[in-house]
């Protein structure tokens, strides 16, 4: 072989190592944008799911509950709640919701027991939640989540809340 043939080879050799270094540098650049892409959107989905599933929960037990007399927003001990009641066997049972300590909270008990915010079960993590009615017969659910991102849903009370 002569010289210059060595040599060409070797060029080709070092072309070839240097598009292959390229094109591996770029496949992990590439995958490496797509992890942290794929990380950021799973992690806004968690929130949005986190505020999607709060107003759905407060919506869904609204309707379960909506008779004439069971559906009450009340300020007790300085928490805002919604309080939905229903009878069993002669004796009134009441479920509390509301937020208290960075999440959604329900509280099932009996009428007239003492409210401590912290017995309720956790039902999702929200930085804030709250319940407003308005005089057209809607009540409106509003939750935040750590980002700040607000989502709302109205629901109609057909009973009318007291």
């Amino acid at each position: 072989m002569r010289a210059e043939e060595k040599r060409s080879k070797r060029i080709y050799s070092l072309c070839m190592n240097i598009v292959t270094a390229i094109f591996l540098v770029c496949a992990v650049a590439l995958v490496t944008v797509g992890v942290m892409e794929y990380k950021n959107i799973a992690v806004s989905n968690v929130e949005n799911y986190k505020l999607r599933t709060s107003l759905s929960y407060v919506a869904t037990k609204v309707r379960q509950s909506d008779k004439e007399g069971c559906v009450e927003l009340k300020d007790v001990k300085g928490t805002k709640m919604l309080l939905l009641y229903e009878e069993i066997d002669g004796t009134t049972y009441e479920t509390s919701i509301y937020w208290h300590d960075g999440s959604l909270r329900e509280y099932y008990h009996e009428k007239g027991s003492e409210f401590e915010p912290e017995n309720g079960f956790e039902v999702v993590p929200v930085s804030a939640f709250s319940f407003e009615q308005r005089n057209d017969g809607l009540l409106a659910i509003t939750a935040t989540d750590v980002d700040g991102k607000t989502e709302s849903m109205f629901v109609a009370i057909n009973s009318g809340a007291r």
